[in-house]
């Protein structure tokens, strides 16, 4: 009952490249990689902080010059509370959400750990690809095309060495190489990216 009614409450929160089908998509890779790793989690507190890790981008949670993950963190008691979720799971969804970005360091629990990683992977392979193109000019991280272009580098260098567990890393290597692959197909047809 209470996923019916988060579900409706985050219904608002649509994006090119956060939002709800993120939110999907990362709840079922964490569920996935948990499995392949035959890891014990909370299939709840994944699914609530799935569905809340980014409300701190959005309107009306969205505050200037501060973390969308901290802001999410202080809103989610009352929204989790609101749609009868169980209590004394609010501090495991807390805990998902504070390490969930590929900057920021998961605890060691299990649930914080997958989750992180795959939030991580969201922004590798062709599914990162899509989104960092989906939002040139819409956000400062890619003002242009040639922005979004080197951040689709800079992801494929650097988030394979954000990830903890052995099955996200397997999978990262699938997504690594999808992006290299792009990348070398792209700078091929632009003249080394000059005509972008």
């Amino acid at each position: 009952m209470w996923k019916a009614k988060l579900l409706e409450f985050v219904k608002p929160f649509t994006h090119p490249a956060w939002g709800i089908t993120h939110f999907q998509r990362v709840y079922e890779l964490a569920i996935k990689l948990a499995e392949k790793q035959d890891l014990d989690v909370d299939n709840d507190s994944l699914f609530a902080a799935a569905y809340l890790h980014d409300i701190g981008a959005f309107e009306p949670y969205s505050k200037k010059g501060k973390d969308h993950s901290d802001v999410a963190i202080e809103n989610c008691s009352e929204i989790l509370l609101s749609v009868d979720f169980p209590k004394e799971k609010i501090g495991l969804v807390k805990d998902i959400i504070s390490g969930h970005m590929f900057y920021a360091k998961p605890s060691d629990i299990n649930e914080s750990r997958t989750f992180h990683d795959a939030d991580t992977l969201d922004f590798m392979g062709t599914i990162g690809i899509s989104r960092i193109l989906a939002i040139v000019g819409k956000e400062d991280w890619t003002p242009d095309l040639k922005s979004a272009i080197f951040l689709i580098q800079k992801f494929h260098d650097e988030l394979p060495l954000q990830l903890y567990t052995t099955a996200a890393k397997e999978m990262g290597n699938v997504r690594m190489y999808e992006m290299k692959k792009f990348l070398t197909r792209l700078s091929q047809q632009t003249n080394d990216f000059e005509l972008i």
